[in-house]
């Protein structure tokens, strides 16, 4: 059985770790991002999902790259305030993740797996957390 997964956001930190722990899985991935990664066991698609159009047109199969994907892994936003002015990291981060779910619902996959930055809870990346896995218990830091 062939299991296509489509990574959104598979060129980032995290993405490239899920794409890879996929490919090791034995899933077939197509890799949805804006900038291409470094690995290129994954076919890489540049796609722009604050255009509703082309989230559609990355889950539906594109130019025959897949037809049609089994789950979706959607991973793909601005991290954080340092990255971006406000406006556009909710710009960004609100469109896409709502053109990907819309995508979803239209071709009917129901393996859909969305995961946020640790940024989240206000820890900056030269900062670690006092304890992990973190949680909602664990004391945001200013």
């Amino acid at each position: 059985m062939n299991r296509t997964v489509a990574v959104i956001g598979g060129s980032g930190k995290l993405g490239r770790a899920v794409v890879a722990a996929l490919i090791e899985e034995g899933w077939t991935v197509v890799n949805f991002d804006r900038v291409p990664s470094s690995d290129s066991r994954a076919r890489f698609i540049r796609t722009d999902l604050t255009d509703y159009g082309q989230a559609v047109e990355a889950l539906s199969g594109i130019d025959e790259v897949h037809s049609g994907v089994n789950a979706v892994v959607h991973l793909a936003a601005i991290p954080g305030a340092t990255f971006a002015p406000n406006v556009a990291t909710f710009d960004n981060n609100l469109a896409s993740t709502f053109h990907v779910f819309q995508a979803a619902k239209l071709f009917k996959i129901h393996n859909l797996v969305w995961a946020s930055s640790e940024t989240l809870l206000v820890y900056p990346f030269n900062n670690a957390p006092a304890y992990v896995p973190i949680d909602e218990n664990i004391p945001p830091t200013p």
